[in-house]
């Protein structure tokens, strides 16, 4: 499996002082594996980390002009780790999201990725939700970071794949693959304003998918 956007290699954490970079790497850090444990349909696996994330005090000296986007953070990391569902834990996700960018923009900082270069080829089932769980690692990346071209290459990935690639048989995983297919076509064109929303959707049918073919942690 590949580690919801840790795989991708940060040329600079958040810039300023080493201790503000480690901390805010650990953030991101929290923040992916909650993202990644709900692709993976694993609640439980959300929930620990959302609560470090609501709870930690590596968020206190970050700035005046962080802390309403503080308050974000951690009220939608608190939703995740009380979350009673996948469906609810997904939306607070978005919203933690959006929160992360919005903190990054108002600081005029925060994490910078190296191009993650081509999607990998999906002419397997395996090689289907690889291409998907990269392309899912990239749009999160556009949400942190607030980058267009990283959301809009992630979300442009999985409408590029066919859907049939990996489930030709039909059947219930097959209407999923087409959805998240579907949703990614909008959710190239969504603003920024309605991507948190549109990502949350995506990872509900990926955890669906995932919980039918026994894949992930639920």
């Amino acid at each position: 499996m590949i580690s919801a956007a840790l795989g991708a290699v940060i040329v600079s954490a958040c810039a300023g002082s080493a201790t503000v970079g480690d901390r805010m790497f650990d953030h991101f850090s929290r923040a992916g594996q909650i993202q990644t444990a709900l692709i993976m349909g694993d609640l439980d696996g959300a929930r620990r980390p959302g609560s470090w994330l609501a709870e930690h005090e590596s968020f206190e000296d970050l700035g005046s002009e962080a802390r309403p986007w503080v308050e974000m953070i951690r009220s939608s990391a608190r939703e995740v780790e009380e979350a009673p569902s996948i469906e609810e834990a997904a939306d607070a996700t978005g919203r933690l999201a959006s929160a992360c960018a919005g903190c990054h923009t108002a600081s005029n900082d925060g994490p910078r990725f190296r191009s993650a270069g081509d999607a990998p080829p999906a002419n397997t089932r395996g090689a289907h939700m690889v291409g998907h769980l990269w392309a899912m690692d990239r749009m999160w990346e556009g949400l942190i970071g607030a980058s267009d071209e990283t959301w809009r290459a992630g979300a442009r990935a999985i409408a590029d794949i066919e859907p049939e690639s990996g489930f030709p048989g039909g059947g219930t995983a097959a209407v999923l693959a087409r959805t998240v297919h579907d949703q990614a076509q909008e959710a190239e064109r969504a603003e920024a304003q309605d991507r948190p929303a549109a990502y949350a959707e995506m990872m509900k049918t990926c955890a669906s998918c995932h919980t039918l073919l026994g894949a992930g942690g639920a």
